[in-house]
Formats: structure tokens, sequence, C-alpha cells
């Protein structure tokens, strides 16, 4: 099914029994997406197949190293490598990934809200948008320019209060947060669609929440204004992923409203800047490399050493992207009243 699933999804006029699933089963293009993205995070260069140093690499380059040791030991590289020649495959890689996921024994830290935020289904999905995007923006040879993205700052900053208002409008208890249940409707105002047949995928909006909600306050007590267009970015960038035709939560809006998609597009090549492998994370190494490559004063008084502790939410010593539009936001409307009482 899965060789089927790519085969199908590299050429649209063939018929195979896994393309044929994955054309009216959005569930099912999802595992199947989930899978080669997981496959590419060790084959990195999509050469056909990945060997022992690579899969130690990816433990080493883990945002949480601990943890993908204990997940990635060297008992599941012999799971990996059927046939022992030192090298895994897709096809070894699928087969020992369905003995994975159907494992029942493997304990969860649901006590760690990172690794709560990190278990969430839709977190393959932002990584492979994420590299999307960076091929996207390298084939139309529009390289990031962070220069020029802080110039655009106004124009960020328009799109940032058209969401800052949606935001009050459905806090209907003024406390500053949109809860669960309000942001469902704050949804129907965003997404503006035509289509009035159009259904939320309600559960789809609940794990962008929970992405979203860096501080872990839950459902009850929602997601602040910073958070809310963290939740507005995943949903754009995966919608993106999904091709013109998806109708996935704020992406949908962004095909008729070109201030909108500009802002958003300027976010996920911000955050290019520092992530150029698109690998999900960059490092305060990273960014202080990326700084001292644009050798511009602007760039250079915004991206100071302080700000690490801005991106660095959960001090885990990487960033990731949600971390990094949350910090954002706070980059673009920095000298708002609301935001300098916050500070």
């Amino acid at each position: 099914c899965a060789i089927g699933f790519i085969l199908a999804e590299e050429n649209k006029e063939l018929s195979t029994f896994g393309g044929m699933l994955a054309s009216g089963d959005d569930a099912y293009r999802r595992a199947m997406t989930d899978v080669v993205t997981a496959y590419l995070s060790f084959d990195r260069e999509g050469k056909g197949y990945f060997t022992a140093d690579e899969f130690q690499g990816f433990m080493s380059a883990s945002k949480r190293a601990d943890a993908a040791r204990n997940v990635f030991s060297d008992e599941r590289f012999a799971e990996l490598d059927v046939s022992g020649d030192g090298k895994v495959d897709f096809e070894e890689f699928v087969y020992a990934f369905s003995k994975w996921v159907s494992d029942e024994d493997e304990e969860e830290d649901d006590e760690d809200p990172y690794l709560s935020r990190k278990a969430n289904p839709l977190t393959p999905r932002v990584l492979l948008a994420l590299q999307l995007s960076k091929t996207k923006l390298e084939k139309n040879e529009k390289g990031v320019n962070f220069t020029r993205i802080i110039m655009r700052f106004p124009k960020i900053h328009k799109v940032f209060d058209r969401l800052r208002s949606i935001h009050a409008k459905y806090d209907t208890d003024n406390s500053g947060n949109i809860e669960l249940s309000e942001l469902y409707d704050a949804m129907n105002e965003i997404m503006t669609a035509d289509d009035e047949t159009t259904v939320m995928d309600k559960s789809q909006i609940e794990s962008i929440f929970m992405l979203s909600d860096l501080d872990h306050h839950g459902a009850q007590e929602g997601l602040d204004v910073k958070e809310f267009i963290v939740f507005c970015a995943v949903g754009f960038i995966l919608a993106e992923a999904g091709g013109k035709s998806a109708k996935l939560i704020t992406g949908e809006v962004s095909e008729n409203d070109k201030e909108y998609r500009d802002a958003m597009m300027d976010i996920v090549g911000a955050y290019l800047t520092f992530d150029k492998e698109g690998k999900g994370y960059f490092t305060s190494d990273e960014m202080h490399n990326a700084v001292q490559s644009v050798g511009k004063k602007d760039a250079g008084n915004l991206l100071t050493p302080e700000r690490w502790r801005e991106l660095d939410i959960d001090h885990s010593g990487v960033v990731d992207f949600e971390e990094f539009v949350h910090a954002f936001s706070l980059w673009v409307t920095a000298g708002d009243d609301e935001d300098s009482d916050e500070e």
C-alpha cells in the first residue's frame, strides 16, 4: 500500500491500489504521508536508503536526543535492516515502522508538556510542509532575505491586527484567550468559505490548537493573541502542503487574500532563514551564523542573543516553527501598547 501510494503521488495517471485508497480517504492519505515523512527523517537526501551512521545521526540531531535514543536504539536498526546489508531502503523501513506503530507496550511520557505537544499527529505534517515550502522557494529562486522581511513588518503588522481583532471578537469572556469552543466560531470567520457545504474538521482544529498552546494551559484556558497567530500560521503551511484544493483551517483564506498570504509566506521565509535544511528546528549556533551572514544593521539589531530567550520557550536548546512564530509576532508588534504592558 505504501509503495502504491508514493507511485501514484508521483504519477497521477497511474492506477495503484495504494493510490486509489488515498484518493477518497483523508485519514489514509495522512497516514501514508506520515510514513514517507518518517522515512525521510533518516534518508534526508531521498537517495533510496539510509545507513547506520545516518540512523545514529538522526538520534544525535533530534531535539530530544535522550528520548530519541530510547525509541531508535541499536535494536531498532536491526529490525530495520531486514536484509542485513547495512542499509535500509523504503520497503524495509515501512515493514519495521508498521511494527512500531502497532506496539501497544511502548510507554508515553504524559507529564512532559514538550513530549505531549510533539506527540501531536500533525507534527510530521508540519515538518513535511516546511520541507515543501523550502523546495518551493528554491524552485522559484526566491531566496530568503531577512532584511527585506523586516522592511515588510508594517504590512505583516496589518495582518496581525486583523487576527488580533478576530481574537478579541471571539474572546467572549474578555479573558485575553480564546478557548477551544470559541475557536470554532473564529475559524468560520477566518476561512470565509464561499462553499456553504464546507464542514470544518474539528479534530484537525484541536490538533493545531494543541500545537499552538505553547504555555500548555489547555483547551479551557485557550490561546492568547500570539498563540492564535501561531495557530493561523500552522494552518497555512499545512494547507500549502496539501495543494491548492486543500481547505485546511486558515489556508483557505490565503487563496483569496494576497495580503494575508504574503504575510504568512514571510513568516515561513523568516523561519527558513535559520532552519536552512527545513528539518523542523534550529539551534542558537544556526541563528548566530544566519545573523552574521546577513551583515545588515537592521537584522543585527533585531536578532540579538537576548532574542534567543524569547524564541526557546521550552528551554530545550532548539527552536521549532511554532516557537519561532510566537517570537516573530512579538518582533513585528514591538511597540504596541498591549505588548509593552505585558512585557
